[in-house]
């Protein structure tokens, strides 16, 4: 008879340990999921005009535009995009417009301004979305000195001039399924 009772005090010890050993898992486990918004990656937005928009497609409404510099807070990743917030909203950023590199000159504008075009631009951010970079003097000397034609010279010269806004950027990379539009 001892040995039953014995048998049966050991069975109940040994539920009371596997409860509380369940409760002591369970309260490591909400301590961890607690942490994982202290270790929220923050990114930085690489290029100026960068598009948020509301779902992870580069067809999906635009919530407002990034400035270069721009810190983002990473909240998930959607295939090509990744999900971020940035003054008080939460939106969808193509992935290669992204970098973990804080910019060097400390970072462009903040909060809502950003979102709505309150923003300040250079000059030569306004008038285009994209442009041809070109030949410096140091290039177009080298040019010359190389037997390179004043015809080919005169020719970047003029893709020079050349600029295209946002919106025919946008276009050019949709209809050649680029970029964010890339299948």
């Amino acid at each position: 008879m001892n040995n039953c009772l014995t048998s049966l005090q050991d069975i109940k010890m040994r539920i009371r340990l596997s409860g509380l050993f369940r409760k002591i898992c369970l309260a490591a486990l909400i301590l961890g999921l607690c942490a994982v918004p202290a270790l929220a990656e923050t990114m930085y937005v690489k290029s100026s005009k960068t598009k948020m928009t509301a779902e992870a497609s580069a067809r999906s409404k635009s919530l407002g535009y990034l400035s270069a510099g721009q810190a983002v807070n990473v909240v998930g990743k959607e295939g090509k995009f990744i999900k971020v917030s940035v003054g008080g909203k939460t939106g969808y950023v193509f992935k290669f417009k992204l970098t973990s590199s804080a910019p060097s000159g400390g970072g462009g504008g903040g909060g809502l301004d950003v979102l709505t075009g309150n923003q300040k631009m250079a000059a030569a951010e306004s008038s285009s979305g994209s442009s041809i970079r070109g030949l410096s003097p140091i290039s177009e000397n080298y040019a010359k000195g190389h037997g390179i034609s004043p015809d080919h010279v005169a020719s970047v010269k003029q893709m020079e001039s050349l600029s295209f806004s946002s919106s025919q950027v946008d276009a050019f990379q949709e209809q050649g399924k680029l970029g964010p539009y890339a299948q």
